[in-house]
């Protein structure tokens, strides 16, 4: 794959809906490899990033973004129809809040600031959410509960929430990062001028694809034995809690894992393909990200393989979204 070497260098429209449509329906599987910790964060950053661009360009349709992101939405059911709801509210949230902040520039620093924020906060505000609805107040109480009692028997005394702790360390997250995305979103138009001035060649993919293939087939059942085991955990560390409790605790949130997954979950797919449907007016689009998304993501594995090489900390993340920019608006090129 060769990179012209001498161009001022603008993603297109299709190119963004690319890139974003990849985040959105498997990128998070690819992202495992570069051993970063919240690849969540990245992904959502991926999404803001091509919402604000999209914003920022225009492309001559001031409904781009909302048209952007019925593509992505209906690529996302096609390409990854088993993807949690909480994925698709998320899409439509900040689909419609980019829509809303950037009906102009003006401000656009101030603008892209405030927006970074608010997509990384409700990204995390409805995970933890969704957390205390599927393991409940028992659950939680019961993991304070121990924590207390592991203090004490160490010696310490402590009365500080574990749980409200980690919570609160996981939404800082996210709030940094959307501070730090939106700092750097307004210089990404000149970065990507000189990245792609020394774009270098990516490297061979096989054994990296199959590697993701074997983790995400693991992931179901490895997250349920680490339940049961944390509920064994808790009853020996608190012997006073009944094990009726534990199985309650245990077989409600499967109840409500399951209600989530299949009852809201096909709502929300079923709301989402009678609202965004396929027509004449968005099929071509449509039908050009899904046939451009296989190459593109061979492209794409092949890129973080090399960032994954060569740099480290800050400057993978900043690099890996660079380079999916650069070559998705490269292979839009040689394409057309």
């Amino acid at each position: 794959m060769e990179y012209p070497k001498d161009i001022k260098f603008k993603p297109d429209f299709r190119s963004l809906i690319l890139v974003w449509a990849f985040a959105e329906s498997g990128i998070g599987g690819f992202l495992h490899a570069l051993r970063l910790p919240f690849t969540g964060i990245l992904v959502g950053g991926i999404a803001v990033i091509c919402i604000t661009l999209i914003g920022y360009y225009k492309f001559e349709n001031k409904n781009s973004i909302l048209e952007a992101m019925s593509i992505v939405l209906l690529t996302k059911l096609a390409m990854s129809p088993h993807s949690p709801w909480q994925a698709y509210v998320a899409v439509i949230f900040q689909g419609y809040l980019g829509h809303l902040i950037f009906k102009s520039n003006q401000f656009f620093s101030i603008k892209v600031l405030i927006f970074a924020i608010i997509s990384l906060l409700e990204s995390a505000f409805q995970k933890v959410l969704i957390a205390f609805l599927v393991f409940g107040k028992e659950f939680m109480s019961s993991i304070d509960q121990a924590a207390i009692s592991i203090a004490n028997a160490l010696g310490f005394s402590s009365d500080i929430s574990i749980v409200k702790t980690v919570f609160g360390i996981y939404i800082l997250a996210h709030l940094l990062a959307g501070i730090a995305i939106g700092i750097w979103l307004p210089k990404i138009p000149s970065q990507l001028n000189l990245l792609i001035k020394n774009m270098p060649e990516p490297e061979n993919y096989e054994k990296y694809s199959s590697q993701i293939i074997k983790r995400k087939s693991k992931v179901i059942f490895s997250s349920l034995a680490i339940f049961i085991g944390i509920l064994l955990l808790l009853k020996w560390i608190l012997p006073e809690v009944k094990g009726i409790e534990l199985i309650w605790i245990f077989f409600r949130s499967i109840l409500i894992s399951v209600m989530l997954i299949f009852l809201i979950g096909p709502l929300i797919r079923k709301f989402i393909k009678n609202k965004w449907t396929v027509n004449k007016d968005n099929e071509e689009m449509f039908q050009t990200t899904i046939a451009r998304i296989p190459e593109f993501s061979q492209k794409a594995i092949c890129w973080i393989q090399y960032v994954n090489k060569y740099y480290v900390g800050i400057s993978k993340v900043k690099y890996l979204v660079l380079g999916l920019l650069v070559i998705s608006g490269t292979s839009e090129n040689e394409n057309g």
